[in-house]
């Protein structure tokens, strides 16, 4: 602890450090002295204006010291005045553990700011789980915000290393409790989770009684599979704690809902993680498996998280409440062909075969509204045109017909943007052309609206909602349409209700391609035409140009996935140890 450290403040640039140093030298210049313990120091009173909030206030003229030429300063210690004038002439300090609490005070005194940033990061280049108390303690007296961030995060990133610690057993059941209710938590498994607090409740049995509702309200039962539930059943803290029986049975009865039907979602069914992530379905073939791929952008780096043996001849995907539903037609060869619907769970990697569609339909749009999917059009194995919709109620694992398309449709792309399902082309039923139509249905009335037609007509294409606007991407355009492999991005403005062309994209297959994705558009694959099968791009809409964004491990392909977006802990140690290399 006794090991000084000399640190710069990052506010400084060299050019202004050098010249407020050779200011310091001309002491002929200075115009101002200030005294602690009888030392007394020569310094600039525009300099300690600049940098110090109590001396700005003391030489606004409205204090008796701003008509004097020196003040006396009471409650610090001249080695510590010594310091921040140091720091406030060359952006330096000289630190360490004997005189950090003498400096800070100085610090705190003369309200410099940016000298106070300077020792809360040397506090928290010291502080581990064994040594925090005193540190936590100096943050606490001199409001040392960034010190206590700091501590939280160190728990949060380590929590199952800050169990072994004495200073989580002297937790209170307040802060447990807040730490147990983030989602920053980085946990490899709830029940894990669950083993660490076991110590705390034992390191005062009388934990169970008194704290036991408010500390397991935060455990995420739920994400615990059947077996560590059963195990966790049998512990002294679930049988002492009066509702801890209570607590655990939403765990159980997560897993009973999911077998038959969607589960309740609450707080303590969602994941531990904080940001969303992009999620791959790749379609697969009748020899090669259907897989579900996450890409963790804080690692560059993509996990397997699930795979089926059924390939599928047709794939669409859409999200709720964090469960992905796919929806589509699987090929169990020699040319049986079975429309399937199964949901797939990211907090077990886990999927559910639920009811499928009522009506095999190829090329269809499939899309999300509130608690319901819904699929528009298609067509037949025999290549009929269906008008069809049917709504698919996740609640209650049922289909039901909904008001048809005006004309019969496949290959359309479906979007929900507030309180609307947007529709743009597919092929038409009446001349099997694709079609540039626009329509808005609205789920509550029941009513269909024609909306102004894009440029182009174009099939199996995708639409994305960002910042406020429609865009259609992708796609085949009408045959005969001379666009040398490249199709124009559109976009459609609500405000003045048109359609503007940007930068093209090429020509393809590009259903379930693009995705917004924390407010970017992203494409998978060969979209763009300086990209290659294994690249995702992000589209840049303010200045309608592309970009580099990931790269998946080699001979993995994107041309034939899907992409959603989904909350997925790649701390779990279920997905942390199937990373694709």
């Amino acid at each position: 602890m006794s090991n000084g450290r000399q640190v710069k403040s990052e506010g400084y640039g060299d050019s202004v450090i050098k010249s407020l140093g050779e200011l310091r030298k001309n002491e002929e210049l200075c115009d101002f002295s200030v005294t602690a313990e009888g030392r007394v120091f020569k310094v600039h009173k525009v300099l300690l204006a600049a940098t110090s909030e109590y001396f700005r206030v003391m030489f606004r003229g409205l204090m008796q010291e701003s008509r004097q030429d020196s003040v006396d300063l009471k409650g610090v210690t001249a080695d510590g005045l010594q310091q921040i004038l140091q720091f406030i002439y060359s952006g330096e300090l000289t630190l360490h553990y004997d005189n950090l609490t003498e400096i800070i005070n100085t610090a705190s005194h003369l309200q410099v700011s940016s000298a106070l940033d300077v020792c809360s990061d040397y506090v928290n280049s010291l502080m581990t789980f064994e040594n925090a108390e005193e540190f936590l303690s100096i943050a606490d007296t001199y409001s040392l915000e960034s010190v206590q961030l700091h501590w939280d995060n160190m728990i949060l990133s380590n929590f199952q290393e800050f169990s072994q610690s004495q200073a989580f057993l002297k937790l209170s059941a307040d802060s447990l409790s807040k730490y147990l209710a983030s989602d920053s938590m980085r946990a490899s498994s709830e029940f894990k989770l669950f083993k660490c607090l076991e110590l705390w409740f034992q390191g005062n049995r009388t934990r169970m009684m008194a704290d036991g509702e408010k500390v397991l309200s935060h455990v995420r039962f739920p994400l615990m599979s059947e077996i560590e539930l059963a195990h966790v059943q049998q512990t002294e803290v679930i049988r002492c704690c009066p509702t801890g029986a209570r607590h655990l049975n939403k765990g159980f009865r997560y897993h009973m809902d999911c077998k038959t039907g969607h589960p309740v979602i609450e707080e303590v069914s969602t994941m531990r993680t904080d940001s969303p992530s992009l999620v791959l379905f790749h379609h697969g073939l009748s020899h090669i498996a259907f897989q579900v791929t996450a890409y963790n952008t804080s690692t560059s780096r993509f996990h397997r998280l699930f795979s089926d043996v059924n390939g599928s001849r047709d794939c669409r995907v859409s999200v709720v409440d964090n469960f992905a539903y796919i929806c589509r037609v699987v090929d169990y060869g020699g040319g049986t062909l079975m429309s399937s619907l199964f949901r797939f769970d990211p907090r077990h990697l886990n999927a559910h075969e639920l009811r499928p569609m009522r009506c095999l339909r190829l090329d269809f749009a499939l899309v999300t509204f509130k608690k319901s999917l819904y699929v528009f059009g298609g067509s037949t194995e025999q290549f009929a045109i269906l008008d069809s919709v049917e709504v698919y109620n996740v609640l209650t694992n049922t289909w039901e017909d909904s008001l048809p398309l005006p004309t019969p449709a496949h290959s359309l792309a479906a979007v929900s943007f507030r309180d609307k399902i947007y529709l743009t082309g597919g092929v038409s039923g009446q001349d099997r052309q694709a079609t540039n139509r626009f329509l808005c249905y609205n789920p509550e009335a029941r009513t269909w609206e024609n909306k102004p037609g894009m440029f182009y007509a174009r099939r199996l294409h995708d639409m994305v909602v960002s910042k406020g606007k429609i865009f259609v991407l992708g796609g085949l355009p009408r045959q005969g349409v001379p666009l040398q492999g490249q199709i124009p991005i559109e976009s459609f403005d609500f405000q003045s209700n048109q359609w503007t062309m940007l930068s093209s994209t090429l020509s393809g297959r590009s259903v379930g391609h693009y995705i917004n994705f924390e407010d970017q558009i992203l494409s998978l694959g060969h979209e763009h035409h300086s990209a290659t099968e294994d690249e995702v791009w992000l589209y840049n809409s303010d200045i309608d140009d592309w970009s580099k964004y990931a790269k998946a491990p080699q001979r993995m392909s994107l041309t034939s996935s899907v992409c959603v977006s989904l909350f997925v802990n790649f701390y779990d140690e279920k997905v942390d140890k199937n990373i694709i290399i």
